[in-house]
């Protein structure tokens, strides 16, 4: 009797184990599943399939046994996650379309606060990127943005903007294909413009000028593919365009 009642125990035990990780006779996975990290202890992840797809739930796991991650599949081609660190505190959490970035997605540091939101299509950045400053986080509880940027697949392309941690600008300007281009200007705390320069493909070109906080000019500057002429430089460039009847960099 005593044999056949562990037998019974045994046989208990081993249910659910048989009731896991079922495949049908065309070898898609239906119901529960679970899989294991190599010790063959510790929960990798746990989760349901239907006809080979993830449906519901699914929970990933870190070798400690903390959450590292859960999936909700919503739909075939749709589902949301939320990304952990091992603390506890929340990474990550956005939508995924047909297993890619898509739409919406916050960012956190370890400590809890917003680092940052971007916006996805087809796993890319595509739309705004917005970065956050953290001391305003902690010090006051305001959640104030650093630092605007603008993706096309992945690629800086458009309006880029700075902040001081009041919320007035510190800088502006745009991209065109990863490139600076067009008139960037930098800001005095007040608001008022400090300098102004222009690109082209990336390079600066023509006089580039700083003001102080009354709009009086400092000094201004000649810039050529990139580079700083000096006044030697400036010099020779302007008597050369001169010759050529060509009209400097403006």
């Amino acid at each position: 009797m005593r044999i056949i009642f562990f037998l019974v125990l045994i046989c208990l035990a081993m249910a659910p184990a048989r009731a896991q990780n079922k495949k049908d006779s065309q070898g898609r996975r239906q119901g529960a599943w679970v899989k294991y990290y190599p010790d063959g202890k510790t929960m990798l992840y746990s989760g349901q399939f239907k006809d080979d797809r993830p449906v519901g739930e699914f929970r990933y796991y870190f070798e400690s046994g903390k959450i590292k991650s859960i999936v909700q599949h919503e739909t075939k081609e749709r589902s949301y996650a939320w990304f952990y660190f091992e603390n506890e505190q929340l990474m990550s959490e956005g939508q995924y379309v047909n297993q890619k970035k898509d739409s919406v997605w916050k960012n956190f540091n370890e400590q809890g606060f917003l680092v940052s939101i971007e916006t996805f299509k087809n796993n890319r950045l595509n739309g705004e990127k917005l970065i956050y400053y953290i001391q305003n986080q902690i010090e006051t509880g305001e959640v104030k943005c650093a630092q605007l940027e603008t993706y096309k697949d992945s690629i800086l392309h458009g309006s880029y903007v700075e902040f001081f941690s009041t919320g007035s600008k510190k800088q502006q300007g745009a991209y065109i294909l990863g490139k600076k281009a067009g008139v960037w200007e930098t800001y005095h705390p007040d608001g008022s413009v400090a300098t102004r320069i222009k690109f082209r493909e990336g390079k600066a070109y023509g006089y580039a000028h700083a003001f102080d906080e009354e709009g009086t000019e400092l000094y201004k500057s000649y810039w050529l593919d990139g580079k700083r002429l000096d006044a030697k430089a400036l010099d020779k460039y302007l008597s050369e365009c001169k010759n050529k009847g060509v009209i400097p960099e403006e």
